[in-house]
């Protein structure tokens, strides 16, 4: 393929960077950094134009917190101006590089691209892959260990370049790529409490970050599909798996894809890579995964079940209302709707009783506890008549 050229004008252009303040606002445009941005916005955004046309811009100090969804992890914010940056040079640069990617690449995909992304497609896919297999099927599942955290900066580079030939976008990815903020991970820090690596790590929660971690992994992509020709791949970021109904051939995919990524890409695989069978269900993406159905992960469906029995109890304290109530499970419902969750549904609502003992004087109460099956228009019901 042509190398990517004649982009950096576009990135800096104003018509660009105003669709990026727009894109980059989305649900925060009454943070005070957005509104103070927004209070002077044609003079910050020539500003943001200046600063890249002249090469003066720099990367802002990024904010750090941790989230537990369900396992610790470290995020890292950058300031609104630098976001609008991240967006712009986002819808100028990866819908070209989405053109290069395989049509079994689920991870962050952009709505115009080839096909269509997210978790929920790679888990169709992945049960039309098991369904396919003639016999019993197999899975190779393999997981990358801390893999935002231990890119390989100067293999990055390289790759880049291999792919632009924009000298100026080079030079804008290279300040982001090799931020002064040091991003990496040892392998085995779990609580991320160990000294930082310079030269390797990209921040979970910047926009270019989803962007080059897709590109990243492209090789491996084509490396399994074209030279060990696995008919059966696909990927969802950093979770990648292969069906056949050949053991030994899997196995040999493991070896060889572990040699790639540690050679190629300066990656491991952790302990979770694993070959299984059809019969054990493949955990992917949030979800079981077998030949005939699929579940939600038990620890996705314990998260749900405390979450609601959270709301019930702020409720009853006057702490929530109705309507707290119907956007989680409106959620949670849009999640479970992708499974076999008739069961799960039924047993989650039926236990949910919103009872607060003094509302003006008289006692509210909505108990979706039912003796048949409960569909999403009783819900609604139930707490449509609890509100007056």
């Amino acid at each position: 393929m042509k190398r990517i050229g004649n982009l950096f004008e576009k990135i800096y252009d104003y018509e660009n960077l105003y669709a990026s303040y727009l894109e980059a606002r989305k649900g925060k445009r009454y943070r005070t950094e957005v509104m103070e941005f927004s209070a002077n916005l044609d003079g910050n955004l020539i500003e943001l134009q200046n600063e890249l046309i002249w090469h003066t811009y720099k990367v802002g100090r990024y904010r750090e917190f941790f989230v537990h969804d369900p396992k610790k992890r470290l995020i890292m914010a950058l300031p609104f101006r630098d976001r609008i940056i991240q967006w712009s040079i986002y819808r100028q640069l990866n819908p070209l590089l989405e053109k290069r990617y395989i049509n079994t690449s689920f991870g962050c995909r952009m709505k115009c691209a080839p096909i269509k992304g997210g978790p929920h497609s790679a888990v169709a896919k992945l049960q039309e892959y098991i369904r396919a297999q003639p016999g019993k099927a197999y899975i190779l599942k393999m997981d990358i260990s801390k893999y935002f955290y231990r890119v390989n900066h100067a293999i990055m580079m390289d790759l880049l370049r291999q792919t632009i030939k924009d000298e100026e976008l080079l030079w804008l990815l290279g300040i982001i790529v090799n931020s002064e903020h040091d991003f990496g991970i040892n392998i085995g820090d779990h609580d991320y409490c160990g000294e930082r690596l310079h030269d390797v790590g990209m921040p979970i929660g910047n926009l270019s970050s989803q962007m080059l971690a897709n590109f990243y992994l492209d090789g491996a992509d084509k490396f399994a599909k074209h030279e060990l020709g696995a008919k059966y791949y696909l990927r969802y970021m950093d979770d990648m798996t292969i069906v056949s109904t050949d053991k030994k051939y899997l196995a040999e995919c493991r070896d060889a894809m572990y040699d790639f990524l540690l050679n190629e890409r300066a990656l491991l695989l952790n302990n979770k890579t694993s070959i299984r069978t059809e019969t054990q269900g493949v955990d992917f993406c949030g979800f079981r995964i077998w030949r005939d159905h699929i579940l939600l992960r038990k620890k996705t469906a314990l998260k749900m079940k405390h979450r609601l029995k959270g709301i019930v109890k702020r409720f009853a304290r006057g702490k929530a209302n109705v309507e707290d109530f119907m956007k989680t499970y409106a959620s949670y419902n849009g999640q479970m709707r992708h499974c076999d969750s008739y069961r799960l549904r039924t047993k989650l609502l039926s236990s949910i009783c919103l009872q607060r003992k003094e509302v003006a004087g008289d006692e509210q109460k909505v108990n979706s506890g039912t003796d048949g099956g409960i569909d999403d228009d009783t819900v609604f019901l139930l707490c449509g008549n609890s509100a007056g």
